[in-house]
């Protein structure tokens, strides 16, 4: 994958995508593969916005069943057995546990349990065709004993057991979305990161096109397509601003979503815990309410979340505040007092946003989206050749992409091929099997590559995990760690840049590589890993210098302030 913006002009599209995150990814990747000539442009780097700030869960729907919401039900439980197929390496069986109690009838053994065996019956095809390793057991209703093996420090003397389900975890959601993008540019499309939308090519009502912005070098290009999907998040407002002569309404208004990295809290299972916050309300006075919070084990830590709340700013504002952080893990320690979560075990927090249900009433509540939505403008504002899809989760990313590229063969007045994205494996997503693929690719590694090596490279790039041994050929020390702290090698930070696309080191860092996606890495690190990008890209001392600034800036939570 190259980036190229030379092959971007002097050609049309079928359709240009905006916009780098998990739903343009998906659309990218599903039209590439249906034939079409498909350009993706992101404005940053891909995944770097709202993609990035996820509990890499893959839901199966569990929590639609209060509202008897069958279809939606079925609907993600479709979509988390395609992400455990198509995905073997990156998405993995989780289980998940939640509390009971006698004194709460929703959160009762008769309710939970009920809940937990009709999701069983909901879900008996969940492990049709499915790989021994990827199969999801049924749920069990556990004991209060069991709860507290689990739980060992939640001190309620109204506990009466727990129900035990299973959903599927990412283990690495910023190698997701790439893999995904390296499939698309495998079907042929054109992709480019660091380029930003400033404005829309129109003959009369229809858009036929973009300009753009080279966002490294300044430079302006025209990129021209019959169909452009707008796919830019929490941006989709904006872009739609700049079609000035036409208002259009809003798409939805913004949540704020935070998730925090913490030290390890409970290594096996995740769970969902009830929590509870005081809400000030317009009238001056404070609510008591409550929410339910997720802890899941994710690599040596746990992730923790979700905090939301409306949002009237700008998605570039910065908007998490120490008082926020602190306030959150009170609320952990409460809902679990086994937490025992300090300050200080607070790794990294992820932030981002989701689109929200307009709330009249109440402007202090969130509502969620629960399902993506497609706009076709033609038929909204009288606007053709625009589509705006907006994305509510990973799990459902390809689903909303299918649902996006429908309609383009239908606005193309194309028969539209069947999509492949529920069987296809993702780029990487060719073997299931992490012991066949280590063992028959280990002879051809050095023997000083440790075994965990190749078990931690399976985990991250897949059956694509033997294009590092090219890099690692070139030079012995590019299969050795970057330095002491980090597993990441000399290989996958020269890949990253050659063939990935990553242009700066907070990409490298933070979304090619492992090395700083739960928490900042050692000055040390850093420094080594902009030193080999400084050999590849030809980065001078002031330019290195610029770089390790941007990464911490990406890490701005961490400094305290006065709560």
């Amino acid at each position: 994958m190259k980036r190229d913006l030379s092959q971007l002009t002097g050609r049309t599209y079928d359709l240009i995508v905006v916009g780098g995150g998990i739903t343009g990814a998906n659309i990218a990747w599903d039209a590439a593969l249906r034939g079409l000539r498909v350009a993706l442009l992101e404005k940053q780097d891909f995944g770097g916005a709202t993609s990035a700030n996820s509990l890499k869960t893959v839901h199966g729907g569990l929590r639609y069943l209060q509202d008897g919401n069958l279809r939606l039900v079925r609907k993600m439980i479709r979509e988390r057995q395609a992400l455990l197929r198509v995905a073997p390496h990156l998405v993995h069986p989780l289980p998940v546990m939640m509390p009971t109690f006698r004194n709460k009838l929703m959160r009762s053994k008769l309710v939970l349990g009920t809940a937990v065996k009709l999701n069983d019956l909901a879900s008996f095809d969940r492990n049709f065709g499915m790989d021994p390793a990827q199969v999801l057991p049924n749920s069990r209703i556990l004991s209060r004993r069991e709860t507290l093996e689990i739980l060992p420090g939640l001190n309620d003397t109204n506990l009466s057991g727990g129900v035990l389900w299973y959903d599927a975890q990412i283990y690495n959601t910023e190698r997701l979305l790439l893999s995904i993008l390296l499939a698309a540019a495998e079907a042929g499309a054109q992709i480019a990161n660091y380029v930003g939308i400033t404005g829309f090519l129109r003959q009369g009502s229809r858009v036929i096109g973009v300009q753009a912005a080279d966002k490294l070098t300044g430079a302006q290009l025209e990129v021209r397509g019959q169909m452009v999907v707008n796919a830019a998040g929490p941006w989709i407002d904006e872009l739609l601003s700049e079609l000035a002569a036409v208002p259009l309404r809003p798409q939805f208004p913004l949540s704020t979503a935070m998730n925090l990295v913490t030290r390890q809290i409970l290594p096996h299972h995740a769970v969902g815990l009830t929590g509870h916050y005081e809400q000030p309300l317009p009238d001056g006075s404070v609510e008591k309410r409550s929410r339910v919070l997720f802890v899941a084990p994710w690599r040596d830590y746990s992730l923790v979340g979700t905090l939301h709340a409306p949002y009237n700013g700008r998605p570039n504002d910065q908007w998490v505040t120490e008082r926020m952080i602190c306030d959150f893990i009170a609320e952990i320690n409460e809902a679990y007092p086994g937490a025992q979560l300090r300050r200080e075990d607070v790794y990294h927090v992820h932030k981002g946003f989701l689109p929200m249900v307009p709330q009249d009433g109440d402007p202090t509540k969130v509502s969620l989206i629960r399902e993506g939505q497609v706009t076709d403008h033609a038929r909204d504002n009288g606007i053709d050749g625009l589509i705006t899809a907006v994305g509510v989760k990973y799990t459902t990313g390809r689903y909303l992409a299918e649902k996006t590229v429908n309609l383009v063969f239908q606005k193309l007045k194309r028969p539209s091929p069947a999509c492949q994205t529920r069987q296809r494996p993702i780029y990487g997503g060719q073997s299931h099997s992490m012991a066949v693929t280590t063992s028959a690719s280990a002879a051809q590694w050095p023997a000083e590559l440790p075994p965990y090596q190749l078990e931690r490279l399976w985990r991250n790039y897949g059956s694509a995990h033997t294009e590092l041994l090219p890099y690692i050929m070139e030079e012995k020390e590019n299969g050795q760690p970057v330095s002491e702290e980090t597993a990441v090698t000399h290989a996958e930070i020269i890949r990253a840049v050659r063939a990935e696309m990553a242009q700066r080191l907070s990409d490298v860092v933070l979304r090619r590589t492992e090395m700083g996606s739960a928490g900042p890495p050692s000055q040390a690190t850093l420094n080594a890993c902009a030193r080999i990008m400084a050999v590849e890209l030809g980065w001078g001392k002031s330019r290195m210098h610029q770089e390790l600034d941007e990464v911490w800036n990406a890490y701005e939570t961490q400094k305290r302030e006065k709560p």
